[in-house]
């Protein structure tokens, strides 16, 4: 054999991760352990199998238990197949799971740039490629290709029946939005929660509300819908009534639709309070002016914390802006 051939069947021995941890033995075919000096078989025909069942056992080892942590964390998210066969890596699956990381933990895409973690992950596997945020942007937009297929998939062969909550609201760039959110039961008796559409649409009237959730469903293949929640905008009850004979169509109603248009709980609790909050507009208006007053500047808020000090006011919360369509955050400006 040449020393070419050679030193490609030596690359081809070592390309196992064990090697890491095993010294190979010249004259003879074992390898010596790093920690605790045992010499195990290495022969090409028996393989690394040897060497990991050694590893497993070894009370040098010092990572043993750390080892069996990871194996447990990650087998949770079934990242491990069998916990007694070698770890090889994976570019594409570690791919996949930063692009997991990026959407769960809603990160932006440029902390991939991010120096202290680029280090971070080139310590935790040097053989990994860190992505450029445009490919972890295409990753992120393939990851969601992929689950949209799946559900797409799920929705066509159980067709359950389906909860629809919706609601559209104005931007501060004045541009109009509207989610759609599918609730249903699954084969193993729970519940689920599943964002079906976010898309801007041209207006808040009936018409544009009725056929964008149309239009939806079709496209995500959803025909057996039992309700669909609303708040109470008058617009809602005439475009639920486009639904309503949209899926008369369909024959999938229930009860003939009886059941269909349900009223946000939240909302309606939402305007009882306001409409009696009425009774204290004027100390409420005042009180909205004077914190908008106060936080309007750095100037003025810093010398709202010295006249805090002067009182001796032993409270530690600061005043805060309330949100006048959400009645919570009225009582937490007054509490303040």
């Amino acid at each position: 054999m040449d020393e070419t051939s050679a030193s490609s069947t030596t690359e081809k021995k070592r390309r196992s991760t064990v090697w890491e941890h095993f010294k190979q033995i010249l004259d003879k075919e074992k390898a010596e352990c790093l920690y605790c000096g045992a010499e195990i078989g290495c022969a090409s025909s028996q393989g690394t199998n040897s060497m990991h069942r050694h590893l497993s056992r070894c009370k040098e080892y010092p990572y043993a238990n750390v080892d069996k942590r990871q194996r447990s964390a990650l087998g949770r998210f079934g990242r491990v197949g069998s916990s007694s066969g070698p770890w090889k890596f994976d570019q594409d699956a570690s791919r996949r799971d930063l692009a997991t990381m990026f959407i769960i933990g809603e990160c932006p895409f440029k902390f991939i740039e991010n120096e202290a973690f680029q280090i971070f992950l080139h310590r935790l596997q040097p053989r990994f490629v860190i992505p450029s945020r445009n490919t972890l942007r295409h990753d992120c937009y393939k990851l969601y290709l992929e689950e949209k297929s799946k559900l797409r998939k799920y929705f066509s062969e159980t067709s359950p029946r389906v909860c629809l909550t919706t609601d559209t609201w104005t931007s501060c760039q004045n541009l109009s939005y509207m989610c759609l959110t599918a609730h249903f039961i699954d084969a193993d008796w729970k519940l689920q929660k599943k964002i079906l559409n976010f898309c801007q649409i041209s207006g808040h009237s009936a018409k544009i509300i009725g056929k964008s959730i149309e239009n939806c469903l079709i496209e995500w293949g959803i025909q057996n819908v039992f309700s669909i929640t609303v708040d109470n905008a008058s617009s809602n009850d005439l475009g639920i009534e486009h639904l309503r004979n949209k899926l008369s169509s369909w024959n999938s109603l229930v009860l003939r639709g009886e059941l269909l248009h349900m009223r946000c709980c939240a909302h309606i609790l939402s305007l009882i309070v306001r409409d009696g909050l009425k009774d204290m507009n004027d100390s409420i208006v005042r009180i909205r002016s004077a914190v908008r007053y106060v936080r309007s500047s750095p100037g003025r808020l810093r010398r709202f914390k010295d006249c805090i000090e002067f009182e001796n006011i032993e409270s530690k919360s600061l005043v805060c802006l309330d949100v006048e369509t959400r009645w919570n955050s009225t009582y937490m400006i007054v509490d303040s």
